[in-house]
């Protein structure tokens, strides 16, 4: 881990810049910094001093389009959030001692906090909608749909593979019992004594075969 990486972790972790409104003023605080820098606090203010300088829905979407991100992060971009300008005096205070060390690089920078967003929309569960109007199957369509949109905005996450094993999983203990079956990690690697790799469909038709035999 560089010093950089360092340095933005414990300050994420120390200032509480994981959800959704400290993670807009990084962004956004970051984009001002590639104009210049040393930043000044009392420039990234509006003219009425009560919010952030260009902070807002457009101004983070732009953000996260270019990494690949389509999702929402925030209504009002964090706009709106309590405590904005103080945490953008904090962070620019982390930016202007890290560039007055040499160490910071802004791509670098704009990357880790793309990198806390995407662990930002990984946390947030999904929901499960029971409808009296719907049949299982609809429900379990809904479920499966959300984990390949979720799987579509954020690139290299298999949300969608994980999703089904834990649905298989759940099917089997219900036809088999529980504790009948050993579960395995959706995202473990196969290469294991004992353990072969098996698709996710494959699992799926023989839920299926187990489920129509059930007396």
């Amino acid at each position: 881990m560089t010093e950089l990486h360092t340095a933005l972790s414990d300050f994420a972790t120390s200032r509480r810049f994981k959800s959704k409104g400290p993670l807009c003023v990084a962004l956004v605080v970051t984009d001002h910094a590639r104009k210049t820098l040393p930043l000044d606090p009392e420039k990234l203010l509006t003219a009425q001093g009560g919010q952030v300088l260009g902070l807002g829905k457009s101004a983070v979407q732009k953000i996260l389009e270019k990494h690949g991100i389509t999702r929402l992060l925030a209504s009002e971009g964090g706009r709106t959030s309590r405590g904005s300008i103080d945490n953008m005096r904090a962070y620019v205070g982390l930016l202007n001692g890290l560039h007055a060390t040499g160490t910071v690089d802004l791509d670098a920078v704009e990357k880790f906090w793309i990198t806390q967003v995407e662990a930002f929309f990984a946390g947030k569960p999904f929901k499960l909608r029971l409808d009296s109007s719907l049949g299982l199957r609809a429900v379990i369509r809904n479920l499966v749909a959300q984990a390949e949109e979720r799987q579509k905005a954020s690139a290299g996450t298999m949300y969608h593979g994980t999703m089904m094993q834990h649905l298989v999983g759940a099917k089997l203990d219900l036809v088999l019992g529980v504790g009948n079956v050993t579960h395995n990690g959706a995202n473990t690697s196969d290469q294991k004594p004992d353990r072969t790799g098996t698709s996710t469909l494959a699992m799926c038709r023989f839920t299926c075969r187990l489920h129509r035999a059930k007396p």
